[in-house]
């Protein structure tokens, strides 16, 4: 008996709109209920820490979907290998690049190290939401976007060690910037 391929909901349909429609509305509270914002953004894990309590709990929300595709992580080491180590190469080089042409040519530690950051960012989070909701938790699609995630994080920490400890190899802000 042959099944019909699966439909897809209205939700999954029009997934891209969902996350259009949300990143506006995120920017008009922002800019309609300021001082919300600011309420929110002085949220912190003791005062002066810079770690924003609401970030902090929305970040756990966001990485809940890959605690779920656990099983099939511990599951498959090798294909968590297969799928790491390009990624690693990728992120790596994407991030170095970046922060080498930054050096090049002498751009402020300010911008440059943030571009490695965004060099090494796949937004993989994204990903996983979309392909849990496509093609199921169990899935390869679901397994590849998780390890990716999971790869990432570390990735990007190292990333930032290295842009700290070399942060006398960028020219100092100019006056009054």
């Amino acid at each position: 008996m042959v099944t019909a391929p699966k439909r897809l909901n209205p939700f999954e349909r029009y997934l891209s709109l969902w996350v259009g429609l949300c990143m506006v509305a995120g920017l008009a509270i922002g800019k309609l209920a300021p001082t919300l914002m600011d309420g929110l953004r002085r949220l912190e894990f003791g005062h002066g820490s810079q770690i924003s309590i609401p970030i902090a709990v929305l970040i756990w929300l966001m990485i809940t979907p890959m605690m779920m595709k656990v099983d099939n992580i511990t599951g498959k080491p090798l294909h968590v290998a297969l799928i790491a180590i390009p990624i690693l190469i990728q992120v790596y080089f994407n991030s170095s690049l970046t922060y080498g042409l930054m050096r090049l040519f002498r751009v402020e530690y300010a911008v440059a190290a943030p571009g490695a950051l965004i060099g090494a960012s796949n937004f993989f989070e994204l990903a996983v939401a979309t392909a849990i909701a496509l093609f199921g938790p169990e899935s390869g699609a679901a397994l590849a976007t998780v390890v990716g995630v999971l790869i990432e994080v570390p990735v990007m920490l190292s990333v930032c060690a290295v842009c700290n400890r070399t942060r006398h190899w960028f020219p100092e802000p100019a006056a009054g910037a």
